[in-house]
């Protein structure tokens, strides 16, 4: 093997007919293989970095912009008769909250004065002493008449990180009455998950960052939240985003280390994503490949001379070809395939390690999709997928006129379990429920995780109302029968609302309210039932 391996080998061909021409040639190759690695990887890597902080600023801003929507339409939905009466309007605020329950500290009413609350959900008495006029959310909102976002701090009930949002209560006249103001905690479980959970590489990170208020609203490292930014000057292309300016780029941070970010904004509170990876790391397998040609070509060196015009020309023929090849593939010019192995020496195992590299991209990009579009917890389509999904079925029934049904199942008496027995007994549990539910329906139908203990099924070609009762009764049997969690016997039910396509919304977001809707009706009627959405009239 090993002297087949002998034979077989580049070196030893090129060892056979002597080289010593070539050394500069070698160093030649070297800086240019290097320089041009670098510069390929710097744009891959700054493509990258510019896609993570996209995504993750378009989930952020998605959040706070339902945040806002929700703060403004009850602002605007609150009767001013009960500004005088606290407790039908604590009542009015707790139903819904309950509904929509955004804000995780809670939301109150806060009068014109800026002193106490009128009435808050959920009640707490530690609320109604404070004093909110040197607010700057009260201030703005009050004075601007308009939604105001609060600079991030810590809570002085909850005293952890908090954003509070308010809005202006109007009269007919559209003047201010009162504040309503919505709290949610930093650190809320699918709030700013994507930044403060996960990391890039071994060593990078997201910031959040307001350029109004100057401080990191959250980090991967826990130890910059809520902390004010760089003075300016300690870092260029932070100072320039602090400024407006978005992009990607190379910078040295105020700790004094090199860095590859990427800038992207979140309109929805005037704040932007900063995706970090520290240089070293970014490059590091440049480095490792110069050091390595840079230590084997002092060995080689010596021996490349005499014939290597006419003998190279012929060795690395095939190596050209590939490389003309894989420059036609990246160009767009050939399809990406793996090129033939025509030889048995170094060329051949460089083709066999493009032709491995392709098949792992290939996987890491069927695996990338897969992520990008299912639960990473029980396996089934997010919320992205179902939506395009329902979207794609509800184009087909239209066109077909035909019907579907939209099912926003709750799962009934889970959160005490989880409470109970932990979070990975309740992540079991939540893939029970899946696969069960999965068994449950039909190939042709989609099954979602929505969120929490929350999934939606669409079922096409339905017949009538008491096929599709049918089914729901089915599923809310299979949910129902006794699960086994950390060798503990568990029970737990299933409220099930249903939205018919077209004849209760011949919209998406409007089926998708409907059948919300119906689920709570369902959970008002005693839990572990299905009930229907209300005919529009």
């Amino acid at each position: 093997m090993d002297a087949r391996r002998l034979t077989n080998s580049l070196v030893v061909r090129l060892i056979a007919f002597g080289v010593f021409m070539v050394l500069a040639g070698l160093i030649g190759r070297l800086v240019m293989l290097s320089s041009t690695l670098r510069e390929g990887m710097a744009d891959v890597l700054a493509a990258q970095q510019r896609s993570l902080a996209t995504y993750v600023a378009a989930d952020i801003d998605g959040k706070l912009l339902a945040r806002r929507r929700l703060l403004e339409n009850m602002a605007r939905e609150l009767p001013p008769p009960l500004l005088k009466q606290p407790e039908k309007l604590e009542a009015w605020l707790a139903q819904r909250h309950a509904t929509a329950p955004l804000f995780s500290n809670g939301i109150a009413v806060v009068p014109y004065s800026g002193q106490g609350i009128i009435a808050d959900a959920p009640h707490q008495e530690t609320r109604h002493e404070l004093d909110f006029r040197s607010s700057d959310w009260f201030l703005s909102a009050r004075d601007k008449a308009a939604l105001a976002i609060g600079k991030p701090t810590l809570g002085r009930v909850s005293h952890q990180g908090i954003i509070i949002m308010a809005a202006p209560v109007l009269d007919a006249q559209g003047h201010v009455l009162a504040i309503l103001h919505g709290a949610t905690a930093l650190d809320t479980p699918g709030f700013l998950d994507l930044i403060q959970n996960n990391s890039i590489g071994e060593t990078g990170g997201y910031l959040l960052i307001s350029p109004r208020d100057k401080i990191f609203v959250a980090a991967s490292m826990e130890k910059m939240r809520l902390q004010p930014t760089p003075a300016p000057g300690l870092n260029r292309l932070h100072d320039k985003a602090m400024t407006g300016w978005r992009g990607t780029g190379i910078t040295v941070n105020a700790f004094g280390i090199e860095e590859m970010v990427a800038f992207a904004s979140v309109p929805a509170a005037d704040w932007f994503v900063v995706a970090r990876l520290p240089t070293a790391e970014a490059f590091e397998p440049v480095e490792q490949m110069k050091n390595l040609i840079l230590r084997n070509s002092l060995w080689l060196t010596a021996f490349i001379i005499l014939v290597l015009v006419f003998y190279l020309t012929h060795t690395f023929r095939p190596l050209e070809d590939a490389a003309r090849q894989m420059r036609r593939m990246a160009d767009g010019h050939a399809r990406l395939e793996p090129l033939p192995v025509k030889r048995n020496d170094e060329v051949g195992e460089m083709v066999e390690g493009f032709n491995y590299l392709l098949e792992k991209l290939r996987e890491s990009d069927a695996r990338m999709a897969h992520l990008a579009h299912h639960d990473a917890l029980t396996g089934l389509p997010n919320r992205l997928s179902f939506l395009s999904r329902i979207q794609q079925s509800s184009a087909l029934a239209r066109r077909q006129k035909s019907a579907l049904a939209l099912m926003f199942i709750d799962l009934d008496h889970f959160k005490p379990i989880n409470d109970l027995y932990g979070h990975e007994a309740g992540d079991q549990l939540l893939r029970q429920v899946a696969d069960r539910l999965g068994r449950g329906v039909r190939q042709s139908d989609t099954i979602a995780r929505f969120g929490g203990d929350e999934f939606v099924l669409v079922l096409t070609d339905i017949g009538d109302r008491e096929s599709t009762a049918n089914v729901a009764q089915k599923l809310i049997e299979l949910i129902s029968a006794p699960y086994h969690v950390h060798g503990t016997e568990v029970i737990i039910g299933a409220s099930i609302g249903v939205a018919l396509f077209p004849d209760d919304a011949d919209d998406i977001d409007a089926l998708i309210a409907q059948a919300d809707a119906a689920m709570y009706d369902a959970k008002r009627c005693g839990r572990n039932c299905c009930r229907f959405a209300h005919k529009p009239d």
